[in-house]
């Protein structure tokens, strides 16, 4: 909830330019196009992430769905903190990207063989591709970015800081290709939901305690993610003191992280 708040101040200073914190008035200083995106695609994450703290409650077997949510937040908060990094043309790109894509959605074509359909509002999508989206045609060039997930990090890191990156990365670790296998109803991913931490225990009650763990794991994927993005969007702007206040949340999540089960108050449920 501390990383919300601070996420929430982030999201208010790039959206109204300015805001206070502790006494201080701190200003939005990001071109406009890199304001807009990166703050869509932030809060975006922010609000997956207010969902899966709701989620964080369920036990047993709704909490597979908590993996594809965890997913998109994560990389919402890769691609956010990418796009306030780069310049302002990428950022550009990408804002011009969603209306391709939008247009794309109604001209398309998917299927393999004889099991394919079509879809067509243009009377004339290649004239349309070529005159109005031309930074989108040809073989390649379909997409906002070139850049695989890693490489975007890695531009992060490079361009805001090693905080920034490293957190990202820690995040991208933790999640990704696990959900993948999840999302994509891969026997592993099945096969992990079902059995992961049951140390040998095949029982209703290892298997909830087994969810947990996987919540507990998701989580702290989130809040790498959410401390990466903050990093990066006040390392940019050298906002210094929020810079010390996501360090000091980061320190305290590294802490929580490593505690064994026993240092909490409150038993794990069975």
């Amino acid at each position: 909830m501390l990383q919300q708040e601070l996420l929430r101040l982030a999201l208010f200073i790039a959206s109204q330019g300015h805001g206070t914190y502790e006494g201080e008035t701190l200003t939005c200083t990001l071109p406009d196009s890199q304001r807009r995106i990166s703050t869509l695609l932030a809060m975006c994450a922010g609000q997956s992430f207010e969902f899966l703290l709701r989620l964080a409650k369920q036990r047993g077997i709704p909490v597979r769905d908590a993996y594809p949510i965890a997913r998109s937040a994560v990389e919402s908060f890769v691609n956010a903190s990418y796009l306030l990094a780069e310049s302002d043309a990428v950022a550009e790109r990408a804002i011009k990207y969603a209306e391709f894509a939008a247009w794309r959605h109604h001209n398309r074509k998917f299927g393999s063989g004889e099991f394919s359909i079509e879809i067509q509002s243009d009377p004339d999508p290649a004239a349309t591709l070529y005159s109005k989206f031309p930074e989108f045609a040809g073989k390649g060039n379909g997409s906002w970015t070139n850049l695989d997930v890693p490489s975007r990090i890695r531009r992060v890191g490079e361009l805001t800081g090693r905080k920034a990156g490293s957190r990202l990365l820690g995040a991208y670790g933790l999640i990704y290709s696990l959900s993948s296998e999840v999302i994509h109803g891969s026997p592993f991913g099945a096969s992990f939901f079902y059995s992961a931490h049951l140390q040998g225990e095949h029982t209703t009650e290892a298997f909830v305690a087994g969810t947990v763990r996987q919540l507990e794991e998701i989580l702290i994927a989130l809040l790498h993610a959410g401390c990466g993005y903050l990093a990066a969007f006040f390392e940019k702007q050298k906002i210094h003191s929020a810079v010390r206040a996501e360090e000091k949340l980061f320190n305290r999540l590294m802490s929580l992280s490593t505690k064994p089960a026993a240092d909490f108050p409150f038993p794990l449920p069975h």
